[in-house]
């Protein structure tokens, strides 16, 4: 299904009041952070790592239904789970020219941030605003890029919808974690020894009886969660923090991911 028809679709299921017994509705106002879930995961650390803790946001999508003041909120939140490393994985912006002031100006994790782009962070090949404004806010940048970050390789691709990722990043032994926006490409990073943290999906966003309705490309195969394969390779797909096509979230509230390096 084609973006514009998941847009298209959510708008019109959102206004037909999918709200209906027995079923927890999250609409704009209540959204966030009211409703906002941390959801610790252990992870086997790589050396010197061990009882740090990071924090993976995705899907901001600043400028719909998420404002300077729900950026002051995260960044609060943020702070009060005393994070040594925050990791973004795309959507940061709703569309490529968004003035993402608002959203930076408040942002005091008390961390460093690493960011990579997502689909909406490019779309139309409109790249470079939103990663130079991102870099001149003080999120470190990784677009088909790695860092190595005290002894943790740290590799952030862009959007798989619109721009070739460099796998090759991902070759070399050792722990990597890979900023990956869209979960379904993971079926191509076949190299061991790797964490993929996805957004892109929402988890569906609109869920009703916990199934989702309608899903993006390269978001349909694997929805929400925790998935893993032989090579000590793991797949961790949040529900993100924003929404999309309609300011509305149904079975399904935004999330951080906490990830609790053991």
């Amino acid at each position: 299904m084609a973006m514009m028809s998941r847009r298209h679709f959510l708008r019109t299921l959102a206004g037909t009041g999918v709200a209906a017994a027995g079923v927890t509705l999250w609409t704009e106002v209540s959204s966030f952070p009211g409703t906002c879930v941390v959801r610790p995961v252990k992870i086997p650390a790589p050396a010197g790592w061990a009882g740090k803790t990071i924090l993976f946001i995705s899907d901001l999508h600043y400028g719909y239904a998420f404002g300077p003041e729900e950026a002051k909120a995260l960044s609060a939140r943020v702070q009060g789970e005393q994070p040594d490393l925050v990791l973004m994985g795309g959507d940061l912006a709703h569309h490529p020219q968004m003035d993402l002031d608002g959203l930076l100006a408040h942002w005091k994790p008390g961390c460093p941030t690493v960011y990579a782009p997502g689909n909406h962070d490019m779309a139309g090949g409109q790249t470079a605003r939103i990663i130079e404004q991102a870099r001149a806010g003080g999120l470190v940048t990784l677009n088909n890029a790695a860092e190595d970050w005290n002894g943790l390789k740290l590799i952030g691709l862009p959007s798989a919808l619109c721009a070739p990722q460099q796998l090759s990043l991902c070759d070399g032994p050792g722990w990597k974690i890979v900023l990956g926006h869209e979960p379904d490409v993971w079926d191509h990073y076949a190299a061991p020894d790797l964490l993929h943290l996805a957004g892109h999906t929402h988890g569906g966003q609109i869920c009703p009886l916990g199934q989702a309705l309608v899903l993006p490309t390269l978001g349909r195969k694997y929805v929400h969660g925790q998935f893993s394969r032989d090579g000590n390779r793991t797949l961790l797909v949040s529900a993100g923090i924003g929404c999309i096509a309609a300011p509305v979230r149904l079975n399904c509230p935004p999330e951080i991911l906490k990830l609790e390096l053991v």
